[in-house]
């Protein structure tokens, strides 16, 4: 019997309740969903805030790193161009006295002894004539450094000069030459004083103590076409104009004006000055800005962390009616509740509810509809049922009719012909025996062997066709080739076959029969027929469609040209013509017999099958 499907978890106990984890779920939450959907907007607000943030902090930052540099260069060179001044001034009152000094040369030595004493940094002091004679000097000039054509004493002899004096062609610092005009008897000289270059590397790094205020900065000095002349050691090396700021990786100022504008000079050409350098770490200038991004960075994804909770719990608070109208559904479908509870209010919630509650109803009545349904279709089943087990077992009976009805075509087919000839044979021996030879009865008696081995072995084929699938194999197309085949080597009867290819896939039982049939038409032609040549052609009708739904009509013709009969004169105990005629009738076919004695015999059936 059947009976109407029980709705899921329609007999189980509520679910247990799920862990509080749970609750964070988006995909089972919708407020959970809320609060990761704020803080998804949060985190990816933070990120372009913070970013934005440490854009403009690192510009802010680098902005005032450059001009604390610039200032720091400014103060340095201010700085170190006033220690030149200093000295250059002292060498200008020398210079000045020089006119009282120059009455004997003792007294010329102790005017430059005193400045050297004043200056003891001054590790040379010296004055030239007018003719590049020297007049007096601490220490004799080496003869091998002659100064005499250099392009820088003649604007010495006008104004003060400072000059990187080299003693050779290798390009090897000796020193800084400070020069300034100094009046003789025989017109104007030059006061010449040496400062050693590691006065001015010692003097930039005291400037750098100084002005550094513990901020870790470097300061270089560069001359013509960009020369380093003094600074760090890895920077001391590089080519003219190379690039000071390491690649980015520091910040670069140099001072507005170049040292001692005017005055100082290398190899004495105009507009060759020097310059002063302060660079300092980029990544330790920028640190400010760096620390910036980081904070606010780490605030905003706070902020929007507590903003996110807060949300799922504002949502879970207001999304409360719902969970509840959610659980009554569950409990309806489980079978523990008949209907559920309409929130109160106007909003969506209420909409909701309303909608729930009709569809419940609805969906209850045709759950009604349904088991009522159910059990008409249960008594129509079984009257079904009972019906179709009494056409079962007619279909059976008449199975078994069939059945016997082709057992007995089979042996009229071959044991019927066989023991109806042995039994004329016989007959015939017993009336006339006597009369015969003992020659003669051999002769019958070995006939009527031959007759009874006959039969035997058509009963054994007949029971071999019976047992055998034949055309549920091979189709109805090869199996007629080969009957056909068999045929021809057995009885020595030209014949010609014309089989369309398409019969090779009919393989049912309709064609099984039309193979029976055939089979029978052969045997008869093999007996009675006494023919030379056999005709068999298979083909669909013309003016179907191969390709329909509805099985093919087909024309099966078998023709020879033997010695014919009457199909209107009856024989006692002969059924092959009735056989066939029931088995056309059992196809729904159309069986066509066109025979006279003296002109063969034409059998046409029109079948469907497919």
């Amino acid at each position: 019997m059947r009976r109407s499907l029980p709705q899921p978890n329609e007999t189980m106990d509520a679910p247990p309740p799920a862990p509080w984890w749970q609750s964070l779920n988006p995909w089972r939450h919708f407020a959970a969903a809320l609060g990761w959907a704020m803080f998804a907007l949060v985190v990816v607000g933070a990120l372009v805030a913070a970013e934005w943030a440490a854009s403009e902090a690192e510009r802010h930052v680098a902005v005032a790193a450059r001009a604390r540099l610039q200032q720091t260069a400014n103060q340095a060179a201010d700085a170190l161009t006033a220690q030149l001044q200093v000295r250059l001034a002292a060498m200008r009152a020398t210079a000045a006295q020089w006119p009282l000094l120059s009455g004997t040369a003792p007294a010329m030595g102790d005017g430059l002894a005193a400045l050297q004493a004043q200056q003891p940094e001054l590790g040379w002091i010296g004055a030239l004539d007018t003719s590049g004679q020297w007049l007096a000097a601490t220490a004799p000039w080496p003869e091998s450094d002659p100064l005499a054509g250099q392009p820088w004493l003649d604007r010495a002899r006008r104004n003060p000069v400072v000059v990187l004096h080299r003693s050779d062609h290798q390009a090897v610092v000796d020193m800084l030459v400070l020069a300034v005009p100094m009046a003789t008897r025989e017109g104007s000289g030059v006061l010449l004083a040496q400062l050693p270059w590691l006065w001015l590397q010692a003097e930039l790094d005291a400037q750098l103590r100084a002005i550094g205020g513990g901020v870790p900065v470097e300061l270089l000095l560069t001359g013509p076409g960009g020369r380093v002349l003094a600074g760090p050691h890895a920077v001391q090396g590089l080519a003219p104009g190379a690039d000071l700021s390491g690649g980015g990786r520091y910040l670069l100022e140099r001072a507005n004006a170049p040292l001692a504008e005017g005055a100082l000079a290398e190899g004495g050409a105009a507009g060759q000055a020097w310059q002063l350098w302060v660079r300092e770490s980029a990544r330790q200038a920028l640190a400010p800005a760096r620390e910036t991004h980081q904070a606010v960075l780490i605030g905003v994804l706070a902020v929007g962390l507590l903003a996110a909770l807060a949300a799922v719990g504002v949502a879970r608070w207001l999304l409360r009616r719902l969970d509840v109208l959610a659980q009554q559904a569950r409990a309806v479908r489980g079978g523990r509740r008949d209907s559920i509870d309409i929130p109160a209010g106007r909003d969506e919630v209420h909409a909701i509810g309303v909608t729930l509650a009709r569809l419940i109803t609805h969906w209850q009545d045709e759950k009604a509809a349904l088991t009522r349904l159910n059990t008409e279709l249960d008594a129509r089943v079984a009257a079904r049922t009972a019906r179709i087990e009494r056409l079962a077992q007619d279909a059976r009976r008449a199975a078994v009719t069939r059945e016997r009805l082709r057992l007995a075509r089979g042996l009229h087919d071959t044991l019927a012909h066989s023991l109806m000839a042995l039994l004329t044979q016989i007959r015939l021996m017993r009336k006339l025996g006597a009369q015969w030879s003992r020659e003669r009865l051999d002769a019958e008696l070995k006939d009527a062997e031959q007759l009874a081995a006959d039969g035997l072995a058509e009963a054994r084929a007949a029971i071999g066709q019976m047992r055998g699938s034949g055309v549920h194999d091979s189709g109805l197309g090869p199996e007629l080739q080969t009957l056909l085949q068999q045929f021809a080597e057995r009885s020595g009867v030209h014949v010609e076959a014309q089989i369309d290819a398409a019969a090779a896939d009919l393989v049912d039982e309709r064609a099984a029969t039309v193979l029976d049939m055939v089979r029978e038409l052969l045997r008869n032609v093999e007996r009675h027929a006494g023919a030379a040549t056999v005709r068999l052609t298979l083909e669909p009708e013309c003016g179907q469609d191969a390709g329909g739904d509805e099985p093919r009509r087909w024309c099966l013709s078998l023709s020879d040209d033997g010695r014919g009969f009457d199909p209107a004169v009856t024989h006692m105990g002969h059924f092959g013509l009735v056989g066939l005629r029931e088995q056309a009738l059992q196809l729904g076919a159309a069986l066509a017999l066109d025979s006279a004695p003296g002109e063969g015999c034409l059998v046409r059936l029109r079948f469907s099958a497919g």
